[in-house]
């Protein structure tokens, strides 16, 4: 591997010589110049005389001159999304307009604050438009082709035959978005990678010499991302009850069209989680087109196709892991190699809990994702120079020359993600209609219940709710987060140092975490920000971490929803969100479902054994490896690599033990808790890797790097107590991950064994694994290989080539993990096949379909919640199946678990047909029962 940096996907190969820049950074570094009035804050000490005190009294960077041209731009882009948004039927294309305005709109007010025309001492390269055609048409195709792809999938065109003979799905449904869906998605990075390229960004790096795509580090751990993650994203089914429970949210969004207050089948409002999640599912679902309308969701078997709404309802949560694994890189590569952050992006991909809670559409991963981003960003701020600029690439568009900057991406992001809240919340005193075309102005009026289902039983009816609070109406909402807005874009409007906008960025992704789940969102990237400040007594970095901008990003983009859901729902809300679902899972157990387990220290401690297979062994060693980083040296010979190196090191440990901490005390305990300490765990291994691959069985190499020109004796005597170390933690790595490996491969009674990846991520560790299943000898060989490979990095001559073939088993395992374990197993901890055999029986023969005895709510998301839920049932269950047969109802199907069709059929009074239309080889679980009356 090459270790020289690159522009677009990688930091300097080796950053202890302290040149690398990263993203943001030019290709060629601008000349000196004088300070000017619009460089805004100095932050450099080598500025001093009047010109330094000018700037150091100025509080907010001084702007461009504003072009008002941009404010008609953004208010025909803001109208057109408002439209969309007030529209009573709802339009097909609705999200991809609405999306289209924002984008509009956005442009219009960075352009109204002069963004686009910085001087031209800022500019790094000019570009044509024409010379950018090429790329863009790349980029373009592979993002058309892309969509193209999920919007078939979902449809269920690449299925002309839904299901095999057995209840599962054919190897050419399979098979087609397998292949043709990273393609297209691979298409688009490099479209956006030449675009750089011609634009300027990547096209050489920091020698000024050009570098391929494919000596780029960056891309080659994007591209293993998606061979692993994406083929089978959305080709099996949902998983009980979280992604069905939010599944079923996000479809209720688009079903009610009301992105505000939540709806939950027949538990009523849902206040049990913050909204990010369940917008990006509903955001999808629309764009892609999935049928969310009542009994609409797999209606498309009817028409013999096979739909997979699972590609809408997972491709967001792909795209934030994706981002989040790429940060991480960013940050590592930049502060130790471009090797480290590759060998750490490796080792977090393809560990079982990222892995397989990134193909679950449960909050956890949109929280932790974006959290890690956050934290990679406020790292990459942390080692940035505080006076360099973000450089401008000018692009000739003939009448126009556009300036594009860092800047633009960080204050677009903001704004895409704000001014949509905006508008929706004005949208809401507006309603216009089509046939016949009127034009109604009124107060914010919601409704309850489920369309289309208003009636059913265990549906609440449907009816017209007003808000608790009257007084703050959506439009006086607007106006505050607006204004909040407007306090952002002055504060920022002159702001070109990059190191601010890495931090206006990191605050941005905070926000984003704290819509997923909560206040942990911003706080965990808090105290580990401070945490790092107060070790490495660098206090004055406090103050240019822009606390009062990012505070204000903070609530203008996680801020509305929950204020505009005290606004209509009151107290309730806040009781039930806040107190129920965060303090007391805090402080007494919530919903807890390890009964008869140890749920003590020890508990996470034993499920990131499972969570980090196969690098299970390495981890312990990963996380102390980093104070032998400090103490290698002495004070006085540290060079300012070293110090940084060590420095994020601290920050990476810090935030491992924060986060193990928080969820190790909180009472209420459930294995997917523990995803936080994962990524920080994952980014300390990469640098031991790394640090065993500098060694490349040369005696001392890492510890005459380490001592600097010490004495020949001194260097011999560390490299004897490095080999010695490094065989211990070989030695123990082997013992450990062949214990783990064993816990996941031995079958023993009344131990969950090859289940334990599953409970990574599910609810009820207690449902019992599927006979017709047996991964032992798959897990088992994994084990062996896993322990005699880390056995082998004792022989310090094999050390590379073992350090090579144990990333390519971890490889192996996460595509086994992925494409074999997780997609044999989802049919029986899920509803899709069941719910697609009634879909089929139902055709033929047709009838209503019940839950019987059932709450996971695969049920209700898979049937469009078009079925009568009775999760107890007795007196009502029985009227209301005897007042169907009155009105001439003969065959009726039934939903239930395998153990309680007795129950079903002794309650129905022995009906003249009871089948089971859904074998237990299918589905161990659940099934579908068809029965009909005379």
């Amino acid at each position: 591997m090459n270790d020289t940096h690159d522009k677009c996907s990688g930091a300097p190969a080796d950053a202890r010589d302290g040149t690398a820049a990263g993203d943001l950074e030019s290709p060629s570094a601008p000349e000196p110049r004088a300070p000017s009035a619009g460089d805004g804050l100095a932050e450099s000490d080598g500025m001093v005389g009047a010109a330094a005190d000018a700037e150091e009294a100025r509080l907010v960077p001084q702007g461009n001159p504003l072009r008002w041209r941009g404010a008609a731009v953004s208010a025909a882009g803001a109208l057109l999304t408002f439209v969309v948004m007030a529209l009573a039927p709802q339009l097909r294309w609705g999200v991809p307009i609405g999306a289209l305005g924002v984008a509009i709109a956005a442009i219009g007010l960075l352009d109204l604050l002069g963004t686009f025309d910085d001087p031209p001492e800022r500019v790094a390269t000019r570009v044509g438009i024409r010379d950018l055609l090429g790329p863009l048409a790349l980029l373009g195709g592979g993002l058309v082709a892309l969509f193209v792809l999920i919007t078939l999938s979902v449809a269920g065109f690449f299925s002309p035959s839904p299901l095999s003979s057995d209840g599962a799905p054919t190897r050419l449904s399979l098979a087609v978005p397998a292949v043709a869906v990273p393609a297209a998605f691979l298409t688009a990075v490099i479209g956006a990678f030449r675009v750089g390229e011609r634009l300027g960004p990547c096209r050489v790096d920091e020698a000024g010499a050009p570098r391929p795509l494919g000596r780029r580090h960056g891309f080659w751990l994007v591209a293993v991302v998606t061979l692993l993650y994406l083929p089978m994203l959305g080709s099996h089914s949902l998983t009980d009850p979280w992604e069905t429970h939010y599944g079923e949210v996000a479809r209720e969004i688009l079903a009610r069209n009301d992105w505000i207050s939540l709806w939950w089948a027949q538990d009523g409002w849902f206040w049990s989680k913050p909204v990010l999640d369940f917008w990006m599912q509903a955001l999808a679902m629309a764009a892609f087109g999935v049928r969310y309308r009542s009994g609409e969701m797999l209606s498309a078997a009817a028409e013999g196709r096979a739909p997979w709404p699972e590609w809408a309802v997972r491709l967001p949560v792909f795209a934030l892991t994706l981002i989040a694994v790429y940060l991480l890189y960013k940050a590592v590569s930049r502060i130790f190699s471009r090797r480290a952050g590759l060998l750490a992006g490796l080792v977090l991909a393809t560990m079982p809990q990222w892995f397989l809670v990134s193909h679950q559409t449960m909050t956890d991963m949109p929280f932790v994702a974006t959290m890690a981003a956050a934290m990679a960003l406020l790292l990459l701020g942390i080692h940035t120079d505080d006076a360099e600029e973000a450089r401008v690439y000018e692009v000739d568009l003939g009448p126009l020359k556009v300036g594009l900057s860092a800047y633009h991406l960080v204050l677009g992001a903001i704004l895409a993600c704000a001014l949509p809240q905006i508008l929706y919340l004005l949208s809401r005193h507006v309603e216009i209609g089509l046939s016949p075309f009127g034009l109604h102005f009124r107060g914010d009026v919601f409704s309850s219940g489920s369309p289309g289902n208003c009636g059913l039983p265990g549906n609440e009816a449907c009816r017209s709710v007003l808000p608790v609070l009257p007084g703050l109406q959506p439009a006086l909402q607007a106006l505050v987060w607006a204004q909040t807005l407007g306090i952002v874009l002055y504060a920022s409007w002159g702001e070109r140092r990059v190191q601010r906008l890495l931090f206006l960025s990191a605050w941005f992704f905070a926000a984003l975490s704290t819509m997923a789940k909560g206040p942990a969102g911003f706080g965990l990237p808090v105290l580990c920000a401070l945490g790092y400040v107060v070790v490495s007594r660098r206090y004055r970095d406090v103050l240019k971490m822009e606390i009062p901008v990012g505070l204000l990003v903070l609530a203008c983009v996680a801020l509305p929803w929950f204020v505009a859901m005290y606004a209509r729902h009151g107290q309730p809300f806040t009781d039930r969100l806040l107190f129920h679902d965060m303090f007391k899972r805090a402080f007494t157990h919530v919903h807890d479902t390890n009964e008869g387990d140890d749920v003590s220290f020890r508990y996470y401690v034993w499920q990131l054994g499972y969570a980090m297979f196969p690098w299970t062994g390495l981890v312990p060693a990963s996380l102390v490896w980093w104070l032998r980083r400090r103490e290698g040296a002495a004070p006085g010979e540290r060079g300012s690599a070293d110090v940084r190196q060590g420095d994020a090191s601290v920050f990476l440990a810090m935030w491992f033990l924060f986060g193990f901490a928080l969820f190790s005390l909180m009472l209420t305990k459930f294995h997917h808790y523990i995803l936080p300490a994962v990524p920080p765990a994952a980014m300390l291994t990469g640098i031991l890797l790394d640090d065993m691959l500098r060694l490349d069985g040369r005696a001392g190499g890492l510890a005459r790097r380490s001592i600097g020109a010490s004495s020949p004796a001194r260097s011999a005597a560390v490299a004897s107590y490095e080999r010695a170390m490094l065989g211990a933690v070989a030695l123990g790595a082997a013992l450990l991950v062949f214990l783990v490996g064993r816990d996941l491969a031995m079958v023993r009674e009344g131990q969950p064994s090859q289940a334990r990846l599953l409970h990574l991520f599910t609810y009820n560790y207690k449902r019992p694994w599927p006979q017709s299943l047996d991964f032992s000898a798959a897990l088992w060989a994994f084990t062996a290989a896993a322990a005699a490979l880390c056995l082998l990095l004792m022989v310090a001559r094999w050390r590379r080539h073992v350090v090579y073939a144990l990333l390519s088993l971890a490889v192996v395992f996460t595509a086994w993990g992925i494409d074999v374990y997780f997609v044999r197993t989802s049919p029986h901890w899920g509803q899709r096949e069941t719910l697609l055999a009634y879909v089929r029986a139902n055709q033929q023969i047709p009838g209503p379909l019940v839950a019987y005895q059932l709450n996971w709510k695969g049920e209700n998301f898979y049937a469009g919640n078009r079925l009568a839920a009775f999760v107890s049932s007795g007196k009502k269950f029985q009227d209301y199946i005897n007042e169907q047969k009155k009105k001439g109802v003969k065959t009726f199907y039934f939903v239930t678990e395998h153990g309680r069709t007795g129950s079903l059929s002794n309650e129905l009074g022995s009906p003249r047909i009871f089948e089971k239309l859904t074998s237990i080889e299918l589905n161990n679980k659940f099934l579908v029962v068809r029965a009909t009356f005379e």
